[in-house]
């Protein structure tokens, strides 16, 4: 047997880390860019092309599947199938400041004439009713409160000069220290109230006290009540 020759490894030459960048992105000797050939780059950038369109393609599919059942102009769910319910919650106007959203105070000095920023957030609530817009006004009716509908697009006229002295020009009674709050229903769609013109003959489940309070008005102004 001949004489085995034995090798060993030999370290590459060192190079300066300018030489080594130069290298990563263009290897003469291997025809490499970046460390991968022009055939593995082409691989590559076909399968995350093909990933990328397949992955696009089907989120926007699944979004048009959607937009299929959704209505752009009402709920899917309302009143009772809806999470909101038929019962609307009951607010308030004027609401505090945003400095003091957690509390639900309103309080001012008539003194230091403080209350002018309550009378400022009623006259911005009741803006709509005062200074109707042109398409509120081609849209408002004269409600009797008869059993008839003039239809969805129609709203009653607000004569809110009759709610003396809950009115702009009295300041809304805030600087008398008596000041007005104005009660709102939250708006849900399709809900539409129910109202009884007849004392005698309100909803059995109306809360008692409720009726006490009513019967009470009355014998103190019929004339008051028959006009609710």
């Amino acid at each position: 047997m001949g004489d085995k020759k034995e090798e060993f490894y030999t370290r590459p030459p060192k190079v300066s880390g300018w030489q080594s960048f130069s290298t990563f992105l263009w290897n003469s000797e291997t025809n490499q860019f970046l460390g991968r050939t022009c055939s593995s780059w082409a691989k590559i950038l076909l399968f995350y092309f093909i990933f990328y369109v397949a992955l696009i393609s089907f989120f926007f599919g699944l979004l048009a599947l959607f937009y299929q059942t959704l209505d752009f102009h009402t709920p899917k769910w309302t009143l009772s199938k809806s999470l909101i319910g038929s019962n609307p919650g009951l607010g308030f106007r004027p609401m505090p400041p945003d400095s003091h959203v957690e509390s639900t105070l309103i309080w001012y000095k008539m003194a230091d004439e403080n209350y002018v920023p309550w009378v400022e957030k009623l006259d911005e609530f009741l803006k709509p009713y005062t200074e109707p817009s042109k398409d509120t006004e081609a849209h408002a009716v004269n409600c009797d409160y008869s059993d008839t509908q003039d239809g969805p697009e129609k709203v009653c006229k607000v004569d809110v000069g009759n709610w003396t002295p809950c009115v702009k020009e009295s300041k809304y009674n805030y600087d008398k220290g008596a000041p007005c709050i104005f009660l709102k229903l939250n708006k849900i769609f399709d809900w539409v109230p129910e109202f009884y013109n007849d004392t005698e003959k309100l909803p059995k489940n109306m809360p008692q006290d409720l009726k006490d309070h009513i019967n009470g008005e009355k014998n103190h102004n019929a004339k008051a009540v028959s006009e609710m």
